[in-house]
């Protein structure tokens, strides 16, 4: 908003004596403020999260007037939380689609990697205890009381520590998230550990060549030597098939191009009856590891995913 430039008042007296000269009084009041400058300094705050800061990216289109979607980009474990914008091309992609974007940060650990930590197996090492799914929440929570963020449109991409990372969000935040689309994660391996108050969209992309996270389910050592279970990536869909009311069953859909050379890819196995606007489905890429090298056509495939799981 443009300041209001202060409005100064001048007024002349004049004063006059029968038998005298008449004398001029030049009175000048107090410079008197608008009222409305007040407001001048009203821009909402571009920078969350206390002691672990991070910059809300705003797509030139954005007005205030429109709810907007916000989506949450979440790192590995890595020693540079902000390869994930590369990787996948999410530097412009917010102003492309036009949503909210943020890309906040672990927690660094003594191995000198940022970590999330989110479920049992991945990857508070060392224990530290770290509450990252309120602090997540809290960001969340502080941009939307900020900007006119979308309740029914907040999303979550995470790569590996940041997939793991994605499926505790919707566990513990069922009531934020509408959508995950987890790229090489695991949610739970035992589905009681967790219990979403409502459905969550989510997609498990996963490369069957996968060494780090495997397809097919596997282990990950802690800092103790204490070895801890991950689910495959067909049965951490099927669990959350079963949070959100889908059948068991599931029926192929239309195969995707996500990667270069073009072609299609990606098998993808969607559970059937879900609710309507509500989908849990598996993303195959065969002979693919733990980085797919995903093409920027990518970006519109989530776009339209998201588009289409918005919370009933």
């Amino acid at each position: 908003m443009r300041a209001v430039p202060l409005i100064f008042i001048a007024t002349l007296l004049v004063s006059s004596c029968s038998g005298s000269s008449s004398d001029q009084l030049d009175a000048r009041p107090a410079p008197q403020a608008d009222a409305r400058e007040a407001d001048a300094d009203t821009a909402p705050p571009t920078v969350f999260g206390g002691d672990r800061p991070v910059t809300l990216q705003i797509p030139s289109s954005y007005t205030g007037d429109t709810p907007t979607p916000l989506v949450v980009a979440l790192h590995g474990y890595y020693t540079s939380p902000d390869y994930i914008v590369s990787l996948f091309g999410l530097d412009t992609w917010y102003e492309d689609a036009g949503f909210l974007f943020i890309h906040p940060q672990g927690s660094l650990d003594a191995s000198g990697n940022y970590y999330w930590n989110a479920t049992d197996a991945c990857c508070d090492l060392y224990g530290n205890g770290v509450d990252d799914s309120t602090y997540l929440a809290g960001l969340i929570t502080d941009i939307s009381a900020s900007y006119n963020v979308d309740p029914k449109r907040i999303y979550i991409i995470g790569h590996s520590n940041g997939a793991f990372m994605a499926y505790r969000m919707a566990c513990d935040h069922a009531d934020l998230i509408a959508g995950v689309i987890s790229v090489s994660g695991a949610t739970y391996a035992t589905p009681g550990d967790c219990t979403p108050s409502q459905p969550v969209s989510v997609v498990e992309l996963h490369g069957t060549a996968d060494s780090t996270i495997l397809y097919g389910g596997g282990q990950n050592t802690l800092n103790d030597g204490t070895m801890v279970t991950y689910p495959s990536a067909a049965t951490t869909v099927a669990t959350w098939a079963s949070y959100d009311g889908c059948d068991a069953a599931t029926q192929a859909g239309t195969a995707l191009d996500l990667s270069d050379p073009a072609g299609d890819d990606t098998t993808v196995d969607a559970h059937t009856g879900c609710p309507t606007g509500v989908a849990a489905e598996l993303w195959s890429m065969t002979g693919v590891g733990h980085v797919p090298l995903l093409a920027t056509r990518t970006q519109q495939v989530w776009w339209s995913w998201f588009q289409a799981h918005a919370k009933p």
